[in-house]
Order: C-alpha cells, then sequence, then structure tokens
C-alpha cells in the first residue's frame, strides 16, 4: 500500500503544477486583450481630436491667468511652471483627464506619458514640464506655428508610430486683447501595448504572482484533503480486495463522479464476494458429484458383486460352520453396501447446497418440462441471502407460475433475476390473458404479497403488459449474509 502513496502525492503536485502554470498564461492573456482594447479606445479617442482639445482648454485655462502668470521675473517663471505641472498631472487622471475612463494606461504604458511646455512667440522655451526628468517637447517648425496662426486654435502635429505612439498639439495663447502672446505645446508619447508586456512588467504582476501561490496552496489542500484522501481510500479497499477480504468497503457516498466510482466499486466487490462464493460452492459440489460417481460405479458395483458371489458360495457349501461363516461374510457385505449408499447421498448435491440462481433456473426448466409452457430465464449472479429469504422467493415464483398455468392460457413466460444497485428484482413476466378483474381476490395473490412483504424492503408489483399478459415483479434489499 505504501507504494500508493508517492503516485498519489505526485498526483496534488501535477494538479496544482498545472492549474498554476495554465492559470498564468490565461492571466497575461486577459491583461493583454483588455490593455489593448482599451489602448484602441484611447488612440481613437486621440484620432478624433482629444488631445488638440485638451490643448486648447489649457490654453483658455492660462488666458485667464496670464497678468500673474505672464512676466519675465522669476516669480512669473516660477508660477507658470506649477500650472503647467498641475495641469499635465489633471490631464492624466484616470477619469476627467486626457481621455475619461482610459486615463490611467497613460501611467499603465509609460512613466512620462505627457509633456508640455510654453513657448514665446518666436517658439524659445519658456517652462517645460515635467522638469525634474527630462522631459522634452519636440520643437515645432515654422510651418506648424503658420497653421495654429491660422487656424486660431489647436492643431494636431506631425507624430510617428515606429516604436512608440507619438501625438503632439499646438495651441496659441493670446491675451485678454486677443493678441498671440505665445504656444502651448503638448505631447503624448507611449510604447505598444505589447512592447510594453513584452518588455516591462506591470504593476499587476506582484497580484498576480500572489493570486498564483495562494492558488496553487488552495488547490494542493483540496486534492490532498478531498480528492486524494478519497482516493486512498479506493487504494486501501483495492488493496484489501486483491488479498480476498472483501469486508472493506470504500463507503463514500458523495454526489460527485468520485463518490459514483466508489459506490460501482463497492458493489463490483459484493458481485466478486458472491461470484466467487458461487464458484467456491460449484466446485466443490462438483468434486463431490465426480467422489460419488466414482463410488458408485466401482466400490458400490464391487460390494455387490461380491454380495451375490457370498450368497452363491453360501448356498452350495456343503459343511454348516462353512455355510454359517459365509453367511456372516454377506451380512458385513450388506452393511458395507448400505453405508455406501448413505455417503453417496451425502455426496449428491441437495437442491438448498446450489447457489440461489441455479436453484431458480432448476426450478424454472422443470416446470417448462411439466407444463409445456416455454420458459426464458434472465439470472444475474445476486450475493448469498439468508435461507428463509430465498426460500420465500422460490415459494413467490411456484405461486406465480402455477397461477399462469391455471388462469393466464400463456404460451411463454419469462423469469428474470436482476440486481440493481442495493436491491434485487424478481421478475415473472407472460403473454397471456393478463390480470385478473379483483387480484387481490385470490388466496395466490394474497400469498403472493405476503410473502414479498416478508423480505427486507420487499415490494410487489403487478402490473398487465402493453403487449399482454401479466408482470410480477417482487423487490428487496440486498442483505450480505457473514461468510459460512
Amino acid at each position: 500500500m505504501t507504494l500508493l502513496r508517492p503516485r498519489l502525492r505526485g498526483l496534488v503536485v501535477k494538479l496544482a503544477l498545472f492549474y498554476a502554470l495554465l492559470a498564468l498564461p490565461t492571466l497575461v492573456l486577459v491583461e493583454a486583450v483588455i490593455l489593448s482594447h482599451e489602448f484602441q479606445q484611447m488612440m481613437r479617442g486621440l484620432a478624433e481630436g482629444s488631445l488638440e482639445r485638451a490643448a486648447d482648454a489649457g490654453a483658455d485655462e492660462f488666458a485667464r491667468r496670464w497678468p500673474e502668470l505672464h512676466g519675465v521675473d522669476e516669480a512669473a517663471r516660477v508660477g507658470a511652471q506649477a500650472w503647467l505641472d498641475g495641469w499635465v498631472l489633471r490631464l492624466q487622471q484616470p477619469r476627467g483627464g486626457l481621455t475619461p475612463d482610459a486615463s490611467y494606461l497613460l501611467l499603465e504604458l509609460s512613466e512620462r506619458p505627457l509633456s508640455a511646455a510654453l513657448l514665446d512667440l518666436d517658439g524659445r522655451e519658456r517652462v517645460v514640464s515635467p522638469p525634474d526628468r527630462g522631459a522634452h517637447v519636440t520643437a515645432p517648425s515654422a510651418t506648424d506655428f503658420s497653421r495654429a496662426r491660422a487656424a486660431g486654435h489647436a492643431v494636431a502635429l506631425p507624430g510617428s508610430d515606429e516604436g512608440r505612439r507619438l501625438r503632439r498639439a499646438l495651441a496659441p495663447l493670446r491675451d485678454a486683447q486677443g493678441h498671440d502672446v505665445g504656444w502651448l505645446a503638448l505631447e503624448l508619447h507611449l510604447p505598444s501595448p505589447w512592447r510594453h508586456l513584452l518588455s516591462e512588467s506591470s504593476f499587476e504582476s506582484p497580484t498576480v504572482f500572489g493570486f498564483l501561490v495562494v492558488f496553487g496552496i488552495a488547490s494542493s489542500l483540496f486534492l490532498a484533503g478531498w480528492v486524494t484522501r478519497r482516493l486512498n481510500r479506493i487504494a486501501y479497499a483495492a488493496n484489501a480486495w486483491s488479498r480476498g477480504d472483501f469486508g472493506d468497503h470504500i463507503g463514500d457516498h458523495s454526489g460527485d463522479e468520485l463518490g459514483a466510482l466508489s459506490t460501482l466499486l463497492d458493489r463490483m466487490a459484493l458481485d466478486l464476494k458472491g461470484l466467487l462464493r458461487t464458484r467456491a460452492q460449484l466446485a466443490t459440489l462438483a468434486e463431490r458429484q465426480r467422489l460419488a460417481r466414482d463410488l458408485h460405479d466401482t466400490v458400490k458395483q464391487k460390494a455387490f458383486a461380491l454380495n451375490l458371489q457370498l450368497a452363491t458360495a453360501r448356498r452350495i457349501a456343503a459343511d454348516p460352520t462353512v455355510a454359517d461363516r459365509l453367511e456372516q461374510a454377506q451380512r458385513l457385505t450388506q452393511q458395507i453396501q448400505q453405508e455406501l449408499a448413505q455417503i453417496l447421498d451425502e455426496l449428491r448435491a441437495s437442491d438448498a447446497e446450489l447457489p440461489f440462481a441455479e436453484r431458480l433456473r432448476t426450478r424454472a426448466v422443470e416446470w417448462a418440462h411439466l407444463s409445456g409452457i416455454a420458459v426464458e430465464t434472465t439470472l444475474d449472479d445476486v450475493p448469498p441471502q439468508a435461507a428463509p429469504v430465498e426460500e420465500s422467493l422460490l415459494r413467490i415464483v411456484d405461486e406465480a407460475l402455477s397461477n399462469v398455468l391455471r388462469h393466464s392460457g400463456a404460451s411463454r413466460v419469462e423469469v428474470r433475476l436482476a440486481r440493481q444497485q442495493e436491491r434485487v428484482e424478481l421478475v415473472i413476466a407472460d403473454n397471456g390473458r393478463g390480470a385478473p378483474e379483483a387480484p387481490a381476490a385470490g388466496m395466490g395473490l394474497r400469498n403472493l404479497r405476503e410473502r414479498a412483504l416478508l423480505l427486507p424492503g420487499g415490494h410487489l408489483e403487478l402490473a398487465p403488459r402493453p403487449e399482454g399478459g401479466l408482470r410480477v415483479a417482487v423487490s428487496f434489499n440486498v442483505v450480505e449474509t457473514a461468510d459460512q
């Protein structure tokens, strides 16, 4: 039995590893699909002008603060820097930012997705954001400035999709009188989501790793406590059965597949026990029959011949003393014959010693010979039952067949004995006229019902057959008898 344990433990490890290996690419694939889908949504929003609208909104907001933020002194520069940094951070917010409901992708795909710069009229950088991360905004060309001045609002500038997605926008800055006083440049640069997944670990990686650890431990505990323990129970029972000990049952009555398998194996063990017992009984009876035939054909015949010889010798003996001795020898020979006949009777199998299915088949065949009605038997091997149970079943069969002969006018009878899980069903069905109008009134049917109710969990069913005739079905619980 110890040889089975490493294999069962190996099953736990293999299944847990399989779950973990299956979960890892699944999680990565799901993350990639979601990320790619939301990335496409964000790029669609950018194509519809979200970057330009954000640049226009920023330019309007800056213009409202122009008196405080425009100037050449250090205080004006610091104020412009603070406003620009705050504006860029607001654009990166998950909600209400550059692309609503998808802006968190900006930080997911890049640490510095947005860069912005305030430019003077001649294109020189005044402040750039974020200043402490080496941000750089591509300088617009003279053509770009001309387009933005002519449009009067933010325009999209040429970008690139090689390696990284680059989107640019340029918006004019105007004072309260509507005069151009500068420019607001905005850039978005992101890697493709697949390149990001292959080259960098996302912020969900610790979560994914923790999930896999918890999932693997939970799977191992579940398999060890719920699956492997039950497999061990099956293995122990199978090991006992291999030694011929069928008293060890699995006893797993769960409603899942392992429970159903355990129930089938328990029933198989019970059937095997009955089959082995039946075969042993048949082998013993066959050997006893062989010995009885051999003794009858040899020793008994010779004893009979010896008795005849002694009788003849006594009749022709002239000496009374010799005749008296021959008579004594003849009496001893007769005693030997009598004792031998008793031994032969004991060796011959009686009906009660046969398995129940054989006894039932013999009864059905003998009834068919006497009645002239064809009998078809389908008899499964069932576990030996207590003598009163088997005797009651034989009486039920006798009574049912007697009713068929007296009342049905049938030409064919089917006798079937079948095991159905923990119950046995005995069926006697004919093709005759069917049930009488008052089936409970007859003495024979009352006897059938009474005998069926005396069986363990017994039940009797009388029903007409669709094709004609009557079907008598008796079912009862299997009660395993102790080994003899």
